[in-house]
């Protein structure tokens, strides 16, 4: 059901709003006309049929036996205390000589010969000629209240009560359906490209109505085919750029490579230097190449089940070994053998490398990057999360978002001159392949944690590994 009609907060707003607006105002128009105007009821209306016989026996009776026997004819036909039953002769006199009102007066002036005039649904008139040739309007006064009202609505006209609750219902949904279903589609493609897919479009039957709902619905296809286009032109250059470049490099290793061989022993700072050039770009090249295929979504290995656990183990083992080169220190604890389904393992290498590296490269010296792995069992599936903390001076709060972005660096950032800004970049794209998340956070007094949260978990044990912080090897 919910697929075909968008039942959300909107959805129920605009139909509930249309649906107590009809009814207010027809609750108005109904109540208008029964309480405050006056109208004739003519047959077959039963009132219309009795009040003829009734007036007949009520001035037979006073005609016979004068007020006295109309008194005693009005208490046998009313019951009712609330009812009470008036016999006008022809100057509009009650002939029990009791009070009229304004209202009583004024009815009984509108009812002509053979009429039963109606007035705000509690007073009746009904004019009559005596056989003796007398005119005389009997009446009839009732007390208003609901119920009387509740008889007109559940009475003879509940068939036609019925049938306006469904007409108004019906109409109030369509009309809420044909404003808020647009909406829901044009939220869901929206939601589509957030994430990445930037086919998406919005259904053709939204873009061909003909109001302003089909008008953004094409400026929002016409704006992500626009992106589209600008992201699929700049992966295509990098891509390009990168490939060509890569055998320039590989042409001037080989030049350099071959210098050496033939070089004075004075110039070995220069090649060293020059080493240190044609290593870094290589390195970026291969980032670049690495992101682009992420990017493009395309797996550099066959899917399937992947060991998390041993996986982080072995990225973390290698950080703290490198780590310990400038005073640092990487450790581990990782809670539950954690295999995750269908994924591709050298992605996620990747990941967990470029943010170990990451960690490893902020951290002050003589400080530890704290990894902890485990798997989240109170959401609908279980998830990995692997969390990675530092003791580096973190990124401004604005910055939190930007850092996964490539080559972004933070201003005035002296320290990050070593990195090139495609690491974390790299991080979030091979986790965005296995529909993850990725996201930072400082850390008081300082560092920075990014976490990560992967689906399609499989948990086969409880088993604890650690990293020590003297030794390369695991302990488990």
């Amino acid at each position: 059901m919910r697929a075909r009609v968008p039942i959300y907060r909107l959805f129920l707003t605009i139909f509930l709003w249309f649906w107590l607006t009809a009814w207010g105002i027809l609750a108005i128009v109904f109540l208008a006309n029964r309480l405050t105007g006056m109208r004739q009821v003519s047959a077959p209306n039963m009132y219309a049929t009795v009040a003829p016989i009734l007036a007949a026996e009520a001035v037979k009776a006073y005609e016979s036996g004068g007020p006295e026997a109309f008194a005693r004819f009005s208490q046998s036909s009313t019951d009712n205390p609330e009812r009470q039953l008036f016999l006008l002769d022809g100057f509009y006199k009650d002939v029990l000589a009791r009070p009229l009102t304004n209202d009583s007066l004024r009815v009984a002036h509108a009812a002509k010969n053979g009429q039963l005039v109606v007035f705000r649904a509690h007073t009746a008139a009904y004019k009559f000629i005596s056989p003796s040739g007398r005119p005389y309007i009997l009446m009839l006064n009732l007390k208003p209240g609901l119920r009387q009202l509740g008889d007109t609505l559940l009475g003879a006209g509940l068939p036609y009560t019925a049938s306006l609750i469904l007409l108004v219902t019906l109409l109030c949904f369509a009309l809420a359906y044909h404003i808020a279903a647009p909406i829901h589609s044009i939220q869901s493609t929206a939601r589509k490209v957030a994430q990445g897919d930037l086919k998406a479009r919005v259904p053709t039957r939204v873009s061909r109505r003909f109001d302003e709902l089909a008008a953004l619905a094409k400026d929002f296809d016409s704006m992500v085919s626009r992106l589209d286009l600008l992201i699929q032109t700049q992966k295509n250059l990098l891509n390009s750029v990168s490939h060509e470049l890569r055998s320039p490099l590989a042409r001037i290793n080989l030049t350099l490579a071959i210098l050496k061989r033939r070089s004075l022993p004075d110039s070995d700072d220069m090649f060293q230097r020059l080493d240190r050039d044609v290593a870094r770009i290589d390195l970026l090249m291969g980032q670049l190449l690495t992101l682009s295929r992420l990017e493009a979504g395309l797996s550099s290995a066959k899917r399937e089940d992947v060991d998390f656990s041993q996986l982080v183990l072995e990225t973390s083992a290698d950080s703290n070994f490198e780590a310990q080169a400038s005073g640092k220190s990487v450790s581990l604890r990782a809670k539950g053998s954690v295999i995750l389904r269908n994924a591709d393992p050298h992605a996620l290498r990747s990941a967990c490398e470029n943010v170990l590296r990451n960690a490893v490269r902020f951290t002050q010296p003589g400080t530890e990057v704290v990894v902890d792995l485990e798997i989240d069992r109170s959401a609908p599936e279980p998830l990995a999360h692997l969390s990675v903390r530092d003791h580096g001076p973190g990124v401004p709060e604005d910055s939190l978002e930007a850092i996964f972005q490539p080559f972004y660096r933070i201003n005035g950032n002296t320290e990050a001159i070593g990195g090139n800004g495609l690491g974390l970049a790299i991080a979030a794209e091979a986790i965005r392949l296995h529909r993850g998340k990725i996201y930072a956070a400082n850390l008081l007094p300082s560092g920075l944690e990014i976490k990560i949260q992967l689906p399609n978990v499989y948990d086969v044990a409880a088993d604890t590994y650690e990293l020590s912080k003297s030794e390369h090897g695991v302990t488990r």
